[in-house]
């Protein structure tokens, strides 16, 4: 999932919940805490991937 704040990107600043076809929540991301690149969690097809190259 990629957000930004609503502030800097709008289209990327607005989200929505659905539950079984129906909308259950709708929101605008105020603040957005960046971390460094490649803090994130790898999976282990994205390690395969990696390893291919």
């Amino acid at each position: 999932m990629c957000v930004e704040s609503f502030s800097d990107y709008p289209p990327l600043g607005r989200f929505a919940v659905h539950d079984m076809r129906q909308t259950v929540a709708v929101g605008v991301i105020k603040a957005v805490d960046k971390k460094a690149a490649g803090a994130g969690k790898v999976t282990k097809s994205a390690q395969k991937a990696q390893k291919a190259k």
